[in-house]
């Protein structure tokens, strides 16, 4: 399959999932299951692989943190066919957790070349310190399921940012879904790292409830 062809990618994984997660990519347009990803409990966020198919015969993409300790934590991003280096995904973790997620891309050499920055607004600030205030869990549930959005953000030659796709991130009480849409970007970018990117977010989220 030609990744390089997606521009629509769909996450979903189950709301309630104890023992690690499970998260199907499909392409909408086509219905098409084009990747999967199977987490083992306690362990979401150390190595992450993307095979092209549930039956993970063909590994596309290996996503490995440098630390355990992930507060704001760097995962490289290696083309699992070819075995080359693609990119590296930061998190700031101050930012991603008392503001708003964000995220930095670096190239092999460590150049920044883009970014991931939540959009939603105040809403993504009262749902964090929700999260860490304690005694408001219900709050903090009833928040979860207000749509969260991001941009995926590339650095063009002249240093400035244009937009690569744009998520949606929306949860019922038992499916969760990411919706990743770059069929209007203003730049293009590697579609596999735009995936590598969107799955850190739903593997990270996925983390809350294991």
């Amino acid at each position: 399959m030609d990744y390089s062809n997606i521009k629509h990618f769909e996450l979903r994984r189950k709301f309630w999932k104890i023992a690690g997660a499970e998260i199907y990519i499909s392409d909408p347009t086509t219905s098409q299951e084009v990747g999967y990803i199977k987490m083992k409990a306690w362990k979401l966020r150390e190595d992450v692989r993307i095979f092209a198919g549930r039956d993970m015969q063909r590994e596309l993409v290996q996503i490995h943190a440098r630390q355990i300790i992930d507060f704001g934590a760097t995962y490289d991003v290696t083309n699992s066919v070819t075995g080359q280096p693609m990119a590296a995904l930061r998190r700031k973790g101050l930012k991603s957790t008392f503001v708003r997620d964000h995220w930095d891309i670096y190239d092999s050499a460590g150049n920044t070349i883009g970014s991931v920055q939540e959009t939603s607004g105040m809403l993504a600030i009262v749902r964090r310190w929700i999260e860490i205030i304690p005694y408001v869990n219900l709050l903090g549930i009833i928040f979860s399921f207000i749509a969260q959005t991001y941009v995926i953000s590339m650095k063009q030659a002249d240093g400035s940012d244009a937009v690569a796709a744009r998520i949606v991130h929306r949860k019922n009480p038992f499916i969760v879904k990411m919706d990743v849409d770059m069929t209007d970007a203003q730049v293009a970018a590697d579609p596999l790292i735009v995936l590598a990117a969107s799955a850190m977010l739903s593997v990270v989220d996925a983390a809350k409830n294991s």
